[in-house]
């Protein structure tokens, strides 16, 4: 593993290595500047030899040349026979002989050779006429570039196993060169020769030697100074480095290894750290998050987003709460997340952000709603059975005061029955014949009305077993068969009936709607009273929960204290009206199986009444039982 430490040992060293680098380049540097300063020296003082030498042999030129003593130093030249006053006798009798520039020249250089550390020099042309200023190699090339028209060569070049500065320049023919050279053929403007000047630089040598001895001791004193400090600094890093890396260390067992994702977002919303539990929670990595700050915005379920970006906001004003949420993971899968996060301050004080921790709760979440389903169906269960106690207790008492009123309404016609029937018996044996017709009579009249009232019952009973199939009722339709087949009875009671256009259409069982039309149209007309004008209004009205169907009369009415009454067994408002009173009792258990309600509306008696029922609007179950 490759610690902060080994990073800063390794950095050290790369440093030591630009620093050497660095150093020896410096170094290097200075050493070619020294010895480009020791060539520049040595070339400048051949030059101002060259210019010395030029100056004085000028001088001497411009003189015609200088007698001297005859001499074995200074031998007359014999170069310079042609010359007529070569040799010379002062009145004294001392003899002189001419030196021209180029012997003057020739002497001064020889004088030079003698000297170790003096700057050589020698004179010399492609067409000599000594022998000896024959070019040397380096010289003829020097002088085959002055025909080119160059101006200066210089080289170090060695001589004699030393090396030296060596500069050559051309001597051009001037006028007074005429004296001695005419005989050669050079003409004024030509060049003759070159001079070249040799400069030993074994002293300038010496001294750059020091420079550079001093240069590489106080470069080699910067250079250990360097290193030094590199490795100074490397030791308090590495320190520094370890005391971090253990403080990361126990940063990374708190935070790395948590069993809920755990992440920090800085005041820019970018993530400055993600936990590696966020991928097992998520199934994206935590790579992913650092790239997209708004990957986490995009995972969240599109119900809760507008929650969870709502609690972001309280979150960086400092007020967050907790949240609960769903994400959608990588794979799709949906999962509830537990969220909780505080703002965070930097050792100033300065808000940084806000620090957020992430647990899932899919299993507590479905546990919890599995037990509220649990919960909600237990409660309906227990609703459903109080519902059944109730209706059950409700039933039951209905059996009872149906029990008490059958057994009470069958006992009227039975005790005629069994009257009327010992009447007979007497009046046989009386040979009553006239009697006998009216007692046998009333007990058919009695037997009719219990057969009556046993059909009434029979019907009564099968409401909620027997079952058409359920259809789309065209209530306008139906209303008017109902009306056709009680023609006979609304002609002969002189009613008026009206029948309200477009009524709705209704789901349900059609010949059973039919009977409860029938019911209240009957009703209607049997409780006309003494109206010259009776009238009956078939219609609908809205209400609350759907449309609610009306029959209503101008008829006799019922008082508040029968708004009930009405609709139970055997119950008739006169008892000298004809039926059994089961009609409307039959009519309610219709419209309730069917899921809706049956009642009347009436001011009173005499102010006619409304009879009101509603239907649902899908077919009715086949399984409830009335």
């Amino acid at each position: 593993m490759v610690t902060q430490f080994h990073k800063i040992r390794r950095f050290a060293l790369v440093l030591v290595l630009f620093w050497s680098a660095g150093i020896a380049f410096s170094f290097y540097w200075f050493y070619r500047g020294e010895q480009q300063t020791v060539l520049a020296i040595a070339r400048a003082e051949a030059r101002a030899t060259f210019e010395k030498d030029t100056l004085y042999r000028r001088w001497a030129t411009l003189h015609g040349g200088v007698y001297v003593p005859a001499s074995d130093l200074s031998p007359p030249n014999p170069y310079l026979n042609h010359i007529p006053e070569r040799d010379v006798t002062t009145p004294s009798g001392k003899a002189l002989t001419l030196v021209n520039p180029a012997y003057m020249t020739r002497q001064v250089f020889e004088l030079a050779d003698s000297q170790k550390n003096l700057v050589r020099g020698h004179i010399t042309s492609l067409k000599p006429i000594r022998p000896e200023n024959l070019p040397d190699p380096w010289e003829a090339k020097a002088l085959k570039l002055f025909e080119t028209g160059v101006k200066e060569v210089s080289e170090v070049q060695e001589m004699g196993g030393r090396p030296y500065m060596r500069l050559m320049r051309p001597f051009v023919t001037d006028t007074p060169c005429l004296k001695c050279h005419a005989a050669q053929g050079y003409r004024v403007g030509v060049i003759r020769g070159g001079v070249s000047a040799s400069v030993p630089l074994e002293v300038d040598a010496a001294v750059m030697g020091d420079v550079i001895t001093g240069a590489a001791v106080s470069h080699g004193f910067i250079w250990l100074l360097g290193v030094g400090l590199i490795g100074t600094g490397a030791r308090v890093l590495s320190r520094s480095a370890r005391v971090i890396e253990e403080r990361e260390e126990r940063y990374r067992t708190v935070a790395d290894y948590t069993e809920g994702w755990e992440y920090w977002q800085g005041p820019d919303h970018a993530f400055r750290y993600v936990s590696p539990s966020c991928e097992e929670l998520s199934g994206y990595s935590r790579e992913e998050f650092y790239a997209d700050p708004d990957l986490l915005h995009r995972i969240v379920h599109p119900e809760d987003l507008q929650h969870y970006q709502s609690h972001v906001s309280d979150s960086f004003r400092g007020t967050p709460k907790p949240l609960d949420f769903r994400i959608i993971r990588k794979d799709g899968e949906v999962r509830w997340i537990a969220h909780v996060c505080r703002l965070v301050y930097t050792s100033s004080g300065a808000e940084n952000g806000i620090r957020g921790s992430n647990r899932d709760i899919t299993d507590r979440k479905l546990a919890s709603q599995a037990l509220h389903e649990q919960a909600e169906l237990l409660e309906k269960e227990v609703r459903e059975r109080v519902e059944r106690e109730a209706e059950l207790e409700a039933k039951n008492a209905e059996l009872e005061r149906f029990t008490y009123t059958v057994s009470h309404d069958l006992k009227s016609p039975l005790i005629t029955i069994k009257g009327f029937a010992g009447a007979v018996l007497k009046d046989i044996e009386g040979g009553n014949l006239q009697r006998l017709d009216g007692d046998v009579r009333r007990i058919m009249g009695a037997a009719d009305k219990m057969s009556a009232l046993l059909g009434d019952l029979l019907e009564l009973s099968r409401i909620g077993r027997i079952v058409n199939a359920p259809s789309l009722i065209d209530m306008n339709h139906l209303a008017g068969d109902v009306l056709g087949q009680l023609s006979g009875p609304i002609q002969q009671a002189g009613v008026e009936v009206v029948l309200q256009p477009d009524l709705p259409r209704v789901w349900g069982d059609q010949p059973r709607i039919g009977e409860v039309l029938q019911n209240l149209v009957e009703n209607a007309i049997k409780y006309r009273g003494e109206q010259h004008k009776p009238r009956i209004d078939i219609g609908v009205r809205e209400g609350a929960d759907g449309p609610v169907f009306t029959v209503r009369d101008n008829g006799v009415g019922v008082a508040a204290q029968y708004h009930e009454t009405i609709f139970g067994l055997f119950n008739q408002l006169d008892a000298r009206s004809e039926g059994t009173g089961i009609g409307l009792a039959l009519a309610r258990r219709i419209v309730e199986f069917h899921g809706g309600k049956l009642w009347v509306e009436s001011e009173g008696a005499g102010q006619g009444s409304t009879f009101c029922f509603t239907l649902g609007t899908r077919p009715p179950d086949p399984n409830k039982q009335g």
